[in-house]
């Protein structure tokens, strides 16, 4: 999922309901389904974040008889991927970044990158 700069955000309302949509990526859900889980929230601001977040390319449209269905285009891993590579693309240096977040990596990450790397080949 390639986004323009400042579109990969997610406002608080459309993380949670992205989260519904990660949580279910192997079926279409109804604005209802979704609205169902947000009690304190109005039907149609449900179905204005859905909308949002459709228009973001987040959420791929779709419909089912008369109702307008949506499921999430990609999952979560690609979109906090995404996040990750974009901070890395505005970063002046780049290098420093990289050393700042290898340095808080946790001894089991540090053992997953070793093995995924050991495993590429070298280029």
């Amino acid at each position: 999922m390639v986004k323009e700069r400042g579109s990969m955000s997610l406002g608080e309302l459309e993380r949670q309901v992205m989260d519904i949509h990660w949580s279910t990526l192997d079926r279409d859900l109804t604005v209802r389904e979704v609205a169902d889980r947000f009690p304190d929230h109005a039907y149609t601001t449900i179905m204005t974040v859905m909308t949002r977040l459709a228009a973001k390319g987040f959420l791929v449209e779709s419909k089912r008889g008369r109702l307008n269905v949506y499921r999430a285009r990609a999952p979560r891993e690609d979109y906090i991927t995404s996040l990750i590579m974009d901070a890395l693309s505005i970063a002046p240096d780049r290098d420093a970044v990289l050393t700042r977040f290898a340095e808080g990596l946790t001894q089991g990450d540090v053992t997953f990158f070793r093995r995924l790397f050991s495993r590429r080949s070298p280029s």
